[in-house]
């Protein structure tokens, strides 16, 4: 395999990647495939790297993607948030979290009791 080929398949690994997992960024999958790219600089028989570089790839990018699915259950798990305003200009308070809060009427642990309701120990 040329390097020319070579280098075309990893492309075509990327965007494979990229479609398989929506959730990414294109560019940090094009970091993961590089670096596993990467480790097999070495070898003298290159006609299997763009195979062996998607699997490995693959493999991390399931582990990462499946990562992210536990994050967004366990925030969808949430309690609803009273309609209250945000108090402003609060440096510990998460900007996503606060807007997601704020649309979806929930809270959480990133915003405790800041919108001063009860929580079910209280009750």
């Amino acid at each position: 395999m040329s390097e020319l080929d070579e280098t075309q398949a990893i492309d075509q690994v990327i965007d494979r990647l990229a479609e398989r997992f929506p959730s990414l960024e294109r560019g940090h999958i094009a970091d993961v495939v590089d670096e596993e790219h990467g480790k097999l600089d070495g070898g003298r028989v290159r006609d299997f790297v763009p195979v062996l570089v998607e699997k490995a790839a693959k493999k991390l990018l399931k582990k990462e993607a499946k990562e992210s699915v536990v994050v967004v259950e366990q925030l969808e798990a949430l309690g609803p948030l009273p309609d209250r305003a945000l108090p402003d200009g609060d440096p510990d308070l998460d900007p996503m979290e606060v807007e997601r809060a704020s649309r979806e009427g929930h809270r959480g642990p990133l915003l405790g009791d800041l919108l001063g309701g009860t929580s079910a120990n209280e009750r």
